[in-house]
């Protein structure tokens, strides 16, 4: 293929995917010569074995919310959490 766009599709970062790493590898083709370049990426394991509760089911925009998360178990480490809703 020959683009200078790069798209990886959601599979490659699966919770249940079995790729470990992955490898991007570039070729360049010149009149007198060629060249590669490679890098491996270690695929970000998610977090497993937690749970998280919420105190309430409904409200609105001024409703204050408590969500709780306790259990999770990450072997890259936990830098921070994220909820959406």
């Amino acid at each position: 293929m020959n683009t200078s766009n790069f798209t990886a599709t959601n599979q490659l970062f699966q919770e249940n995917s079995a790729i470990e790493y992955w490898r991007f590898e570039v070729f360049y083709y010149f009149l007198n010569e060629n060249s590669s370049s490679a890098i491996n990426v270690l695929i970000n394991q998610p977090p497993k074995q937690g749970s998280c509760s919420i105190d309430r089911t409904n409200g609105t925009t001024t409703t204050l919310f408590t969500i709780r998360c306790s259990g999770w178990i990450d072997e890259d480490g936990i830098k921070d959490y994220t909820f959406y809703g």
